[in-house]
């Protein structure tokens, strides 16, 4: 009897390999995934799989911008809207706190990304390229926009803006290390006191 090949769709075979390599590096670093690896967790051929990616790396940059879309979702109508919310103070607090939800998420791509890190790599380049960097440009725009407001009177909005978006990384690079994490709520109240006092004065 012969088996029957399952029919995707060219979507649902993406995701599908994605989501194994996601679940495949909550046990593996990243230099240790493999094609193979992800063919065997998805019952697809190697064919297939250079159908939907041409490399490995074009799976950890596609997971990354998939993680970046998430934070864009989570953070950009707060940096970006051209709406002054009520309370800003809360505004800062809950949306830290959506941050955090997603990088915990995703925390076994976070730690790969943080085991990759001092080995450089396509992947890690890009991750540090679309979003760290983009959205240190992002916190600028917008201390700019609350300083033509008069909230902020942060003398040097591009150190502010790194500092904060640098200490966002941190802070969650050490949270997904840790065996029992905090709470996205814990951490977005604690790293939102310092925004908050970074932005409109403690």
């Amino acid at each position: 009897m012969s088996s029957k090949r399952t029919r995707r769709s060219p979507t649902q075979a993406r995701a599908e390999i994605l989501q194994a390599a996601e679940a495949a590096l909550q046990d593996l670093d990243l230099d240790a995934l493999t094609v193979e690896i992800l063919m065997e967790r998805t019952s697809m051929t190697r064919s297939s799989f250079y159908h939907y990616f041409k490399s490995l790396d074009d799976v950890i940059v596609a997971l990354f911008d998939r993680v970046a879309t998430e934070i864009s979702g989570a953070v950009d109508d707060w940096l970006e809207g051209d709406e002054t919310p009520d309370d800003p103070r809360a505004a800062t607090v809950l949306h830290l706190i959506r941050m955090y939800q997603v990088w915990r998420e995703h925390a076994s791509l976070m730690r790969a990304m943080e085991r990759a890190a001092g080995r450089g790599g396509t992947a890690y380049q890009t991750w540090r390229g679309r979003v760290v960097e983009g959205y240190i440009a992002k916190t600028v725009a917008f201390l700019e926009k609350e300083i033509a407001a008069g909230r902020c009177d942060a003398s040097d909005p591009e150190a502010v803006a790194s500092a904060l978006i640098l200490m966002n990384v941190s802070v969650a690079s050490d949270q997904v290390a840790r065996p029992e994490p905090d709470s996205p709520e814990r951490l977005g109240a604690a790293v939102g006191r310092i925004w908050n006092g970074a932005i409109y004065g403690f």
